[in-house]
């Protein structure tokens, strides 16, 4: 996950921070056909219209984190469903807007959170998540691999190479090839409030345990690595008491419930 301040979330509004309480309902995943995204020239106006406010606020919250960096994100500001195919329009901002408007409550309904995200599973079917080091904004969370679409995602014609970002999003966590997986065709599209979830599944030849090891080898070799540990869910019954995102305890749930 690039290191836009960390990225994601540890709030209980957040990509990833929200834990669900007892009882709420989770969203419904649906798996669609395709994922088209494109970046337009279109504006903020509420960067701009806030932007004391967030000049403020990042020097508190870059003060509090010096991993934070103020990198290029994109955020959803228009999209339609047609016929199994996703389709997208993003805007162009920074990480210091994203965090203002998700630390103030999302008070900007314009816009959505959209990223890709990798369900990556064992010969078995198990699902692996990554548990993020302490120090990130998604700190102690099981989430599924992935995070912001940013600029090198992008190509010249604004188009949003999804399948690129998923790729190297598992990559550079896990370093697992995703190309050396058997790939489901669509996504899983996932909407939990401001947050959209596109999330590609790859089902792997190797056992659980043996995935586990590669992974386990790869964080070692990095101190500074972004994930602190996998964690194996072999059942529905192992997402219980575990701090998971609602979109990915959602969908986990989901292809857990019907394989």
């Amino acid at each position: 996950m690039p290191q836009c301040g960390s990225l994601w979330q540890e709030t209980t509004n957040g990509i990833g921070g929200y834990v669900p309480p007892s009882g709420k309902s989770l969203p419904t995943p649906e798996l669609i056909t395709g994922c088209e995204l494109r970046v337009t020239g279109t504006a903020w106006p509420f960067a701009g219209e806030k932007a004391r406010e967030i000049d403020t606020h990042w020097g508190r919250r870059s003060r509090e984190n010096a991993a934070f960096f103020n990198g290029r994100i994109h955020l959803l500001h228009a999209s339609v469903l047609e016929a199994g195919v996703f389709k997208g329009q993003l805007l162009r901002t920074d990480f210091k807007c994203y965090l203002y408007w998700r630390e103030t409550g999302f008070a900007d309904g314009s816009v959505q959170d959209a990223f890709g995200s990798a369900l990556l599973r064992s010969s078995e079917g198990y699902v692996l998540l990554g548990r993020q080091r302490e120090g990130h904004i998604n700190s102690g969370l099981a989430y599924l691999p992935g995070g912001f679409i940013d600029d090198r995602d992008v190509g010249p014609d604004g188009r949003v190479d999804i399948d690129g970002s998923i790729g190297r999003e598992v990559a550079e966590e896990t370093g697992l090839d995703v190309r050396t997986a058997q790939r489901r065709p669509g996504y899983w599209l996932t909407r939990a409030g401001v947050l959209v979830s596109f999330a590609a599944e790859f089902r792997f030849q190797d056992p659980a345990e043996a995935l586990l090891a590669y992974i386990e080898a790869h964080l070692a070799e990095d101190a500074e690595s972004e994930l602190t540990e996998v964690v194996l869910v072999r059942s529905v019954a192992d997402l219980d008491g575990l701090a998971v995102p609602d979109y990915a305890r959602a969908l986990v749930r989901h292809v857990l419930q019907d394989p």
